[in-house]
């Protein structure tokens, strides 16, 4: 037996029962649970405005309550009685010798007490069951019925036991209401009513519009409300079902995750071998060279549309694949057994709707082939790493007299001494020197400590010393302790993570102008995953790191600047700041300014673009090595060079970049370099796809920032033959 149970069926206007007196019958009926509170939003009544009018006559002060405030902005039921307990509260020996008060102390709806039925529905909304019941009576449309049954074992432990918790996992649900029974949301109406029966608790839902609009519920909306149904209410448990392994997959890895990186891995790793692959993908590009008008799956005839299928077929028979997508199944299936027995049957990849988008992104290769275009081929994402500030750069300029101090002079000696590639190399010695120059006062000492053991360099680690010399730093003011444990504190690093502190520290240091922290707390504005988002701030403190000539959030705005999914596009700008970047020697920056001088003709340049692979390739960028290398090869935007297209292909195959090593097979072996790069292009394409669906389901809905939004413009771009991530 499934674990939730849900009813669906709808009420005909007209019936022979009456549609509002089944929303009295929910509303009132035995073991009912009576937690309507939409009597509070009614005004104050004329009895607690008497009341009211005394107490401030008796209590002056209580003017000054933030209660009274708020029931001046709205006088309402609620607020009034919340500002006449706290008034009694806060004046109690006194209240109690009034009869006045006494007698009403006696007499009032205590705050815990709800309303006279159990009807809710959207927060905010007041409830006057007579009128419900009076409108649902009059009605003309269908009324929809659904009844969700919980064990009361699973009530209990999920906390389902209580009617509040209903109501707020309905309010919750609110959008898939109006998405699934077709409804505007601003036409859509819901009441429900929770029944705590003794052997399973369930809630009565009713579900309609707005005159002249009708709902409308399809057998795949009923499959959707229960699945956003149990989600919601199993949602601690689903996050361990999601994590139980079967035994073949403990043999391959333990833990889903590494399971499934695993099989990324290795289908992201080595030769793609697929001749027949690569002649369905040349025999689609012929096809599509005779066919006008749009070239997308939807438009196509259904012989072009079955070489399409043959491919994602083939594709799907590679063995990494199979067990990718059978992972993906079992875990849905995992999910489909808690609200039903009945699991429907698998279908081949090539037929999942989910999958669909893998077939345009099959056509957009045969048409780069047709074209003799050549799409940048780069990693999936790409992160700048995080530089700490240099010693010299957290020492503050010095005159004179602060030259001549003993804690500058100890301060110094004890850098000395960690010159490890000096003769006189003793951190031991530095560290009682360091420490010396701290008791003293300085605090870039104290600073060199707290980094020193918190990082382990030139000492055993240890986080609680690092973290008094830090503390003592920061109490000073200093914006590099600031930065490193504000930064510390946001990225769990070693210590527990204080989210709110680290805030408080970054913001601290950025505000005194340091650029580490004006990075550090922009990319977290920006991600919006440890800190709420802000993209305003984030773009603010990202330009005035950058401008301060900070290579990492140069290669991050210039990327943004690019891209155009948050900011809008500039692209003289974008490059700009990634070739100072560039300058810097960042592989990722300059990688990025060669790719748009490349690709863009708002900004072609292709001597620039060569120059700026350069700068990548010598910093240790495959990708770059595996773009020249192409560039030299082809000879179409620079002379064909074939010595130095194997030069940087071979470096780029040794760096460990796939790609160069799938080109340099099929040049050794005479195939066809479009078909085969189209190949492998679209294996791991389709590999990236399943593991993004794999992540969005463990996540459930509603964790971290939008994947799915992610995952579907990284699918439009795949489509369109753009990078992705």
């Amino acid at each position: 037996m499934a674990k939730l149970i849900t009813k669906f069926k709808y009420l005909k206007p007209n019936a022979r029962t009456s549609v509002g007196g089944y929303a009295k019958y929910i509303a009132t009926r035995e073991g009912v649970d009576k937690i309507d509170k939409s009597f509070k939003l009614a005004p104050s009544s004329l009895k607690q405005q008497q009341l009211i009018e005394k107490i401030l006559t008796d209590f002056p002060d209580s003017k000054e309550m933030l209660e009274y405030e708020d029931y001046l902005k709205e006088p309402t039921v609620g607020n009034a009685s919340e500002f006449i307990a706290r008034a009694l509260e806060d004046n109690s020996y006194e209240v109690m010798q009034t009869k006045t008060y006494a007698d009403y102390i006696a007499t009032r709806p205590r705050a815990q007490r709800f309303g006279t039925h159990g009807l809710f529905t959207d927060d905010g909304v007041q409830i006057k069951l007579n009128e419900v019941s009076d409108e649902l009576n009059h009605y003309g449309g269908n009324v929809w019925t659904v009844i969700i049954s919980l064990r009361r074992e699973d009530a209990e432990r999920l906390g389902y036991n209580v009617g509040e918790r209903w109501r707020d996992m309905l309010r919750t649900q609110t959008a898939a209401l109006a998405e699934n029974f077709k409804i505007p949301m601003e036409h859509l109406k819901w009441y429900a009513a929770f029944h705590n029966e003794s052997h399973h608790p369930h809630v009565h839902l009713m579900v309609y519009a707005d005159e002249g609009i009708k709902p409308y519920l399809s057998k795949r909306g009923v499959m959707n409300l229960r699945s956003a149904f149990a989600s919601d209410i199993f949602a601690q448990e689903l996050l361990c079902v999601y994590e139980k392994q079967t035994e073949r997959r403990d043999e391959l890895r333990s833990g889903s995750r590494e399971v499934i990186a695993e099989i990324v891995s290795r289908i992201n790793s080595g030769i793609y071998d697929n001749p027949k692959l690569e002649e369905m993908l040349l025999q689609l590009a012929d096809r599509l060279s005779k066919i006008s008008g749009k070239k997308q799956y939807g438009y196509l005839k259904d012989d072009v549309k079955a070489i399409v299928n043959r491919i994602v077929d083939e594709l799907a028979a590679d063995e990494r694949i199979a067990v990718l997508y059978d992972l993906w199944y079992e875990q849905k299936e995992e999910i489909l057994l808690t609200y039903t027995q009945e699991l429907p049957p698998r279908i081949p990849l090539v037929d999942n709707p989910e999958f669909k988008t893998v077939k345009n992104a099959v056509i957009q290769e045969a048409i780069n082939i047709l074209a003799d275009r050549f799409p940048m081929d780069e990693p999936e994402e790409q992160s700048a790493s995080d530089p700490e500030p240099s010693d010299e750069e957290t020492e503050p300029p010095l005159t004179d007299k602060e030259k001549k101090s003993v804690m500058w002079n100890l301060y110094h000696q004890a850098k000395e001494l960690l010159d490890s590639e000096s003769e006189d190399y003793d951190p031991d010695a530095a560290v009682d020197l360091l420490i010396d120059s701290a008791h003293l006062g300085c605090d870039a000492a104290k600073y060199r400590l707290g980094k020193m053991f918190l990082r382990g360099e030139d000492v055993t680690k240890n986080i609680d010393y690092a973290l008094v010399w830090l503390e003592d730093a920061v109490s000073n003011g200093n914006q590099y302790a600031e930065y490193l444990l504000g930064k510390t504190l946001l990225q769990e690093t070693d210590v527990e993570q204080d989210l709110p502190r680290a805030e408080e520290l970054l913001k601290r240091s950025s505000d005194k102008g340091n650029r580490y922290a004006k990075y550090m707390l922009g990319k977290a504005y920006l991600d919006g995953i440890l800190l709420l988002q802000n993209i305003p701030e984030a773009i603010r403190l990202l330009t005035e790191s950058a401008d301060k000539h900070f290579a990492p959030a140069q290669y991050i705005l210039g990327k943004l600047l690019y891209r155009r999914e948050i900011i809008p596009q500039d692209l003289e700008r974008a490059v700009g700041y990634l070739e100072r970047a560039a300058a810097q020697d960042n592989p990722y920056a300059a990688y990025l300014a060669g790719k748009i001088l490349l690709t863009e003709d708002a900004v072609k340049d292709v001597l620039r673009a060569i120059r700026n692979f350069e700068i990548a390739a010598k910093n240790g960028n495959d990708f770059a090595e595996y773009q020249l290398g192409k560039l030299y090869l082809y000879g179409k935007e620079t002379e064909c060079d074939y010595t130095k297209a194997m030069f940087y292909l071979s470096a780029a195959a040794e760096h460990g970049n796939r790609y160069a090593e799938q080109l340099l097979h099929s040049i050794k072996s005479g195939g066809n370099w479009s078909a085969a790069l189209a190949s492998i292009r679209l294996l791991h394409h389709l590999g990236r796809m399943i593991q993004n669906r794999l992540e969005d389901e463990r996540r459930g809905k509603g964790i971290a920032i939008d994947r799915k939004l992610k995952r579907k413009i990284d699918e439009k771009k795949q489509a369109h033959g753009l990078r992705q991530g």
